[in-house]
């Protein structure tokens, strides 16, 4: 009892701040709806069998691990909110790990854990971002005992891998260094048992490439990226504008002539934090550099649909993963300096992203969905019109009901990609209802239907309405 007492009055200011993170987040949680991204997962797993979900992964464009964590939610009859719970879990686990074991001081700690990315976009917004950070910190806490625990270390970086192709490239940068390391005590030593866990990431590895690699469909994911393709300097621009847009888009004057000066208050802390990096520390330096060069490559070559901000601070993660192995060799002020900096904008952004998620509805699944359980009870047939990708939203708060795919001709809950994308304007007569999207509405006009109901055209997860329902009763 005085053991757990001591270490309370030690870690009280840690421990005070995991706990206002999570009342902070854990509110903002229960005022989130989902969206179609974060549905289309959801949909995915509680209406496919594990093998078929194997199969649709692949033209998914994400790993697997997401999926199989929240299957048996789904399989098990809980609604789509335990998604949501997860999420959130995985997020506390990691603040709890980064506040009570990572080197920092308290000042970068109260930065970084109350910054935009770790109290909002990662845990409230339920997609596979939210289990990068605690794989991360896990990693960088045994970093310099992955001599001593390799197949955990090993197991770890698989467990990253497998989170977001984002991260895929500074997994390899891990392994390769890690293989590099044990080859030479190999030789060294002749100690078998570090080759091991090598062999087990380089198998790991090599079924990920022929996986994403023997995947020809037209329509898959990563592949239909490459259409939206940017050059690399508006890239660039536009993700240190991404960065600042919560701060700076109520004065559209200055974000308009944002780009030179976004790009400094971003990319010259980078160069610094990068300077130190290699000058305290190569190998970490390169594991870095090579691990946000790749996300920068998936950017540029491989997918590009616009920059969310989870997929920005995730790239700043991995300077937080080097900063922590520097920072537990050598205390260097003028890093620290500029990682608080860096920081810090994401944490101004903190309280206009909250503010506006309880404020506004993220979609208008969810409140289609509520007027559809409350008001339309015993009707069995809805149309959604148009791209399915986009009900997915609808049909996760509505598991017992059959939504009709008019491109498929047939009833399905999930967007699949080997779909024809033809939008096909003759709708059944025998609908009863029609789910239309806001920007598809005009191609619905029609004299035998009448608007019941109109979700909320302010919901935050597009700026074009995409995610904005309407609902027809079919009058003939």
């Amino acid at each position: 009892m005085n053991k757990i007492k001591n270490y309370i009055l030690n870690n009280k200011f840690n421990i005070c701040l995991i706990i206002l993170w999570l009342i902070i987040t854990g509110f903002t949680m229960f005022n989130h709806e989902i969206w179609r991204d974060e549905a289309q997962v959801w949909c995915l797993v509680r209406d496919t069998n594990i093998s078929k979900l194997f199969s649709l992964t692949k033209t998914e464009g994400h790993p697997i691990l997401w999926y199989l964590l929240n299957l048996p939610l789904a399989k098990s009859g809980l609604s789509v909110f335990s998604m949501q719970i997860l999420s959130l879990i995985f997020v506390f686990a990691s603040v709890i790990l980064f506040t009570l074991k990572s080197p920092f001081n308290k000042i970068f700690k109260t930065i970084f854990v109350l910054s935009s990315g770790m109290l909002y976009y990662l845990p409230v917004i339920s997609r596979n971002y939210s289990l990068i950070p605690i794989f991360l910190f896990l990693i960088a806490f045994i970093y310099n005992e992955r001599d001593k625990k390799p197949y955990i270390y090993s197991v770890l970086i698989i467990l990253l891998s497998q989170t977001h192709l984002y991260m895929l490239g500074f997994c390899i940068a891990l392994f390769i260094l890690f293989t590099f390391e044990n080859v030479k005590k190999f030789i060294n030593k002749k100690n078998t048992k570090i080759v091991i866990p090598n062999l087990i990431l380089l198998l790991h590895f090599t079924v990920m490439f022929f996986i994403f690699y023997n995947s020809n469909n037209s329509n898959y994911a990563l592949k239909a990226g490459v259409r939206q393709s940017i050059e690399l300097t508006s890239l660039l621009t536009l993700i240190s504008q991404t960065y600042f847009y919560e701060i700076i888009k109520p004065f559209p004057f200055l974000y308009n002539n944002f780009g030179l000066i976004s790009n400094c208050l971003f990319y010259i802390p980078i160069l610094i934090i990068m300077f130190f990096f290699f000058k305290e520390d190569k190998k970490t330096a390169l594991t870095t550099l090579f691990g946000t060069g790749f996300m920068l490559f998936v950017f540029y070559k491989i997918y590009f649909n616009g920059i969310l901000y989870q997929k920005l601070f995730v790239l700043l993660l991995i300077f937080v993963f080097g900063y922590w192995i520097i920072k537990e060799k050598i205390n260097n002020k003028v890093l620290e300096l500029t990682m608080c900096i860096l920081f810090f904008f994401s944490t101004l952004i903190s309280y206009p992203v909250i503010k506006n998620e309880i404020q506004y509805n993220f979609s208008g699944g969810k409140q289609t969905s509520k007027y559809i359980i409350k008001n339309l009870p015993d009707i069995k047939t809805f149309i959604a019109i148009g791209n399915p990708f986009v009900y997915s939203s609808n049909s996760a708060y509505l598991p017992d009901k059959k939504i009709y795919n008019v491109i498929s001709n047939s009833y399905i809950t999930y967007y699949g990609y080997k779909n024809n994308n033809k939008i096909n304007d003759e709708y059944p007569e025998n609908a009863n209802y029609y789910i239309v999207q806001k920007e598809q509405e005009e191609n619905i006009i029609k004299t035998y239907l009448e608007e019941v109901f109109t979700s909320d055209k302010n919901n935050l997860s597009s700026k074009t309405e995409q995610e904005t329902f309407k609902i027809f009763k079919d009058i003939r």
